[in-house]
């Protein structure tokens, strides 16, 4: 991909987009340019990544095929003041900014301008998790294909509209959490069966990463797997119903829906 690429903003999410699209290979260093406020911070990124980090970036801006917005909510404003006077109409606009909106962004740079607005999922740097996308009506289908070009670099994507990113910042961005917390769950109940701690975390991992692929390689639902190993008066049945007795179905809901609720009031 030999499109001129612009961070504004070289914070942690901006590198980690950095990181997947040099290492695979979506886009190369030297068309790689960050517009960071801090010398440290750009030092940092030249000499890590060796991409151009500097502090003003105006000739970089008015020479991209494609400009990625990587600040914080509040600072958008300020970004795309400076933006507007040097993009050009042709210039891609791509915002991970949270709850900044294309209505917002095409007020601030014009109506005219190509914006797409991303949700990244915090698993990027796996190069599994779904980011969600939404572009506007000015951009094309070729500009299309470069934005998901970038985005696959993270992983997954999956076009959304605009009013679904509350959910999907809800359950999806925010969905590692509860894998993550079921995996710390059963490591201490391994520990409680009498394992070390490093022997239930390897066969805790291992179990979810076995889980994880043959449902993706399958297709297969999740409970005819479960049904599958529920033999009759058997061990993993008694768990089971533990599971249901305690109401572990509807926490997991009642707590997924209490995030999609919290995100959609922001």
């Amino acid at each position: 991909m030999s499109r001129k690429i612009v961070f504004c903003g070289g914070g942690n999410m901006a590198e980690g987009i950095i990181r997947s699209l040099i290492s695979k290979e979506v886009a190369a260093a030297e068309d790689i340019t960050v517009s960071e406020m801090l010398p440290e911070r750009c030092a940092y990124l030249n000499r890590t990544y060796g991409v151009t980090a500097i502090t003003d970036a105006a000739d970089a801006i008015k020479a991209a095929d494609m400009v990625i917005i990587a600040v914080l909510p509040q600072h958008v404003p300020s970004v795309t003041s400076v933006l507007e006077k040097l993009i050009s109409k042709d210039t891609v606009v791509m915002s991970i900014a949270a709850g900044v909106t294309i209505a917002s962004l095409e007020q601030m740079l014009g109506g005219d301008k190509k914006i797409v607005r991303i949700m990244p999922n915090t698993l990027g740097q796996s190069g599994n998790g779904h980011s969600a996308v939404c572009l506007n009506e000015n951009i094309e289908e070729e500009e299309k294909k470069s934005a998901l070009q970038v985005l696959s670099a993270l992983g997954q994507t999956i076009i959304l509209p605009e009013s679904k990113f509350g959910e999907f910042t809800a359950f999806s961005c925010s969905g590692p959490l509860w894998l993550y917390e079921m995996a710390d769950v059963l490591i201490d109940a391994g520990v409680y069966a009498g394992f070390s701690r490093k022997d239930a975390r390897a066969m805790v991992i291992k179990n979810m990463l076995g889980v994880a692929m043959i449902l993706d390689e399958t297709g297969d639902e999740p409970k005819s797997r479960v049904s599958e190993m529920c033999s009759p008066g058997g061990v993993t049945i008694e768990g089971y119903k533990s599971l249901v007795d305690e109401g572990f179905a509807s926490a997991v809901m009642t707590s997924v829906d209490k995030a999609v609720k919290k995100a959609n009031s922001i």
